[in-house]
């Protein structure tokens, strides 16, 4: 009889891990020094008697309908405001909704096709027009054949919008001393999004607003393989105190603005974040300071729906996301609007092109 395949897989894949020699220097494409990841490196998070006062700023998206040559989606963007355990009133709605129209344009440049993506937005209210990106900053071009694919373009606009809601919130909710959250790194991967990045560094950086980025997740590695975080944990079994921070990289790619480090915020935590520190503001910064901005989202941390991960942070990611059910009753809104219009009907066979897989996956599961 043949052996099972999942036991020899998985028998495989564990003798190949544990083989591998530790290098604890995380692997990375950036030009900024590396440090070793030792229990001697790992610094106490101490207690500080007065926290600073923290805005988290979150997205969430979902597509509504896609078709190969249009995709509709729904955007949110949310701010928090905490100090400490506190709730903070912000000044401003804290929640932004809209919903971003991709469409696909075929043109012939030096005898090749190229596709371009242009982007509308429609914003929920006029209020929150005037915290989403400029239009024509969400165009872009390929010249691949496969339009409209991957989850890049779903989530466009909700990507500007966050960098947007955060210069208004620097602008109008934080002063000095303050912390701006971004959810995820400080890095950039969308063309012209730098743009919106550079404007809130520049922006934070005048008024003396620390920015800062935290990732749930992380796909870094180590030099000889090993998962990042998970090798971070590891090492710190060795570390004498319950909630610190290790150097990591000053940089891990050239389009990231952050000084990264891996941080631990409550004793009784089972996470390790990657959380980073706008680099021209970590370079300037006494170990007293940056204490007391890592000691500000510990003390947020101590909820106990997630221990040790900042609770501004949950708030923020419940507030902007936008589930499951909630897509259902959006797209009954489109379809009775496009049953309304004369022009749909004609345009109605573009959005079955893709259906043919849903239909399958309802009559066989």
């Amino acid at each position: 009889m043949n052996e099972d395949p999942v036991k020899s897989m998985i028998a495989e894949l564990g003798a190949h891990l544990s083989q591998k020699e530790h290098s604890d220097i995380v692997l990375n494409n950036g030009n900024g020094k590396q440090f070793l990841i030792a229990p001697s490196e790992f610094v106490e998070i101490k207690p500080i008697d007065s926290p600073r006062k923290i805005a988290f700023v979150d997205g969430g998206d979902g597509p509504l309908e896609e078709s190969p040559n249009f995709l509709i989606t729904i955007n949110r963007v949310y701010f928090s405001l905490f100090q400490g355990k506190k709730r903070i009133k912000p000044k401003a709605n804290p929640r932004v909704q809209f919903f971003s129209c991709v469409t696909s344009n075929i043109q012939t440049v030096n005898g090749k096709k190229i596709v371009s993506y242009d982007t509308k937005l429609f914003p929920h209210t006029t209020e929150d027009k005037k915290y989403l990106p400029v239009e024509s900053d969400l165009t872009s071009n390929t010249e691949s054949t496969s339009v409209l694919q991957g989850a890049r373009l779903n989530s466009l606009g909700r990507r500007f919008a966050e960098w947007q809601l955060a210069i208004h919130v620097v602008e109008s909710e934080l002063e000095k001393g303050d912390m701006l959250v971004m959810d995820g790194s400080l890095q950039t991967s969308f063309k012209n999004e730098i743009k919106y990045a550079d404007r809130l560094y520049d922006l934070a950086i005048s008024k003396g607003v620390i920015v800062c980025g935290l990732a749930k997740t992380s796909r870094l590695i180590t030099e000889s393989g090993h998962p990042l975080l998970a090798r971070v944990a590891e090492i710190a079994e060795d570390v004498p105190f319950g909630r610190w921070y290790v150097k990591v990289a000053e940089e891990v790619s050239g389009d990231d603005r952050g000084f990264m480090l891996a941080v631990k915020f409550h004793e009784k935590s089972r996470y390790v974040f990657r959380f980073e520190i706008l680099r021209e503001q970590f370079s300037l910064m006494t170990p007293d300071e940056l204490n007391s901005v890592l000691g500000s989202l510990a003390e947020n941390s101590q909820d106990v729906a997630m221990i040790g991960y900042p609770y501004g942070a949950i708030d923020a990611d419940r507030f902007a996301q936008v589930r499951r059910d909630e897509l259902g009753m959006y797209q009954g809104f489109i379809l009775s609007e496009k049953l309304r219009d004369p022009i749909w009907k004609r345009l109605q066979k573009y959005s079955a092109s893709l259906s043919a897989h849903d239909t399958l996956n309802g009559v066989t599961s």
